[in-house]
């Protein structure tokens, strides 16, 4: 069983290791060298020697790593852990040479890998569930997650492996290690199409401390481009174009080729976002952002002045005048992008007719918006609910009642003042009503009731 370090060595072994190792080195059996040094740990551990502990365990793995004998060792590291009175430092640097020895063995030769994922399983067993080695475990589960992916193609195998770890709560391991193997668990889960296990992971790193050391903008970008991945597959939008504006604020990504792409997508993807107060002061700081009119096509770049502005938007025009452009970006490929897209235009045609008009026929809008009268009651009903307008539609007459309730443009008209206060008198009103409602429904009950019993009685 494992202890902790002595203050004191009980015996200094130092000046007898330095004596014995030469001479056990001239020994031709390198089994029969492994019997004296396992005499010597056995010493040096009963006095607590850390550093001629250490020295011991360190020969014993380069003995048997140089004659080839894995299958000992692989023993041994289950023999010597659990050795009663054993010194965690001690246990944690014999890790540690085992772990920098494993390199040795050739992954192209079949044996030869399944001896190292042999080891590697062993070390996994003997570190668990032990602090003082949980940087060593997470070491060797990366590697055994990278054999069964590159070398077993067992994907989720690999996941199941790396993920296991919860490496965020390791105080031994450097921040940067901690921030690239939650990237690798993320790269991994976002590769099996677990998008929902990737957002919980994704959760685990802050964007504010990627900062101050030599990877940061590194691990940044690889972060932000992980978190745009969750959110083209959640469709969150917004979400896609804060993050890209984060990532082409850093030189890595400044000084790419795909530089200009990302400015492109930012405009395709605010014009695909649900129109709010965050979405259209997005839209301005885009529009006043001089690298914008500076790297992308004017052409697109109008888009925002078409979507921002209070006009009527053609679908058909919009169609035929970005047919290209549409045609070559990777975001319309997805039909349902392509489908936003339309119902975005929709969307922001009824607000504009909502500013202009207070009441307008339902075959009118349909004329306006290009849809059917069935098509045009939807998308007010949508808009209605989802707080971007206020309006009635009056089926018998067909017509639509726009509420022209002045607010702050892109709040939400449900919670202005005015509309409060009105709303809160209508209720007091309807309320009083309906009590009166029911007041003379009870007086001509009662006069009912009274009426019958005298018939009765006569």
């Amino acid at each position: 069983m494992s202890r902790e370090d002595p203050i004191k060595a009980e015996k200094d072994f130092s000046a007898t290791l330095d004596e014995q190792f030469p001479l056990i080195e001239k020994i031709p059996d390198y089994k029969q060298q492994l019997d004296k040094y396992l005499v010597l740990e056995k010493q040096t551990r009963q006095s607590s020697d850390l550093a001629s502990s250490k020295r011991v365990l360190s020969k014993i793995v380069s003995t048997l790593v140089y004659n080839n004998d894995w299958d000992y060792l692989n023993d041994l590291i289950v023999i010597l852990s659990k050795k009663h009175g054993q010194l965690k430092s001690s246990i944690q640097a014999f890790i540690q040479d085992v772990i920098a020895n494993l390199s040795k063995l050739d992954e192209s030769k079949e044996k030869e890998l399944e001896t190292k994922m042999k080891v590697i399983e062993t070390i996994r067993t003997v570190t668990d569930k032990k602090i003082f080695v949980e940087v060593e475990r997470a070491i060797v589960s990366k590697q055994l997650a990278e054999i069964y992916l590159n070398k077993k193609h067992d994907l989720d195998k690999a996941v199941e492996i790396l993920c296991d770890l919860q490496v965020e709560t390791y105080s031994m391991m450097p921040f940067s290690d901690k921030i690239e193997y939650i990237l690798e668990q993320i790269r991994l889960t976002l590769q099996k199409g677990d998008y929902n296990q990737a957002k919980i992971l994704s959760r685990k790193i802050l964007l504010k401390t990627l900062k101050g050391f030599d990877k940061a903008d590194e691990f940044k970008t690889t972060y932000l481009k992980y978190l745009i991945d969750i959110n083209t597959f959640d469709y969150d939008y917004i979400s896609i174009v804060k993050n890209l504006l984060l990532l082409i604020e850093i030189p890595l990504i400044q000084e790419s080729e795909s530089y200009k792409d990302y400015l492109v997508q930012i405009i395709y993807y605010i014009i695909l976002s649900t129109s709010d107060p965050h979405q259209i002061d997005l839209i301005n700081r885009i529009q006043k952002n001089p690298v914008f009119k500076k790297n992308v096509v004017t052409k697109i770049f109008k888009l925002l002045e078409i979507f921002s502005t209070d006009e009527l938007i053609h679908w058909t025009n919009i169609e035929s005048i970005y047919k290209d452009e549409f045609a070559e970006s990777f975001i319309f490929k997805d039909e349902k992008n392509y489908q936003n897209l339309q119902k975005r235009i929709i969307e922001h045609n009824l607000r504009v007719i909502n500013k202009f008009y207070q009441c307008i026929q339902l075959e009118r809008l349909a004329y306006l918006l290009q849809l059917s009268t069935d098509e045009s009651e939807k998308y007010v009903s949508e808009l209605v609910n989802d707080g971007m307008i206020v309006a009635k539609i009056n089926r018998p007459k067909g017509i639509v009642k726009f509420d022209k309730t002045k607010r702050v443009e892109g709040s939400d008209p449900r919670v202005s003042d005015n509309h409060i206060n009105d709303l809160l008198n209508d209720w007091c009103f309807d309320v009083d009503k309906l009590l009166e409602e029911v007041d003379s429904i009870g007086h001509l009950i009662n006069k009912e009731e009274m009426m019958h019993g005298i018939k009765q009685k006569v």
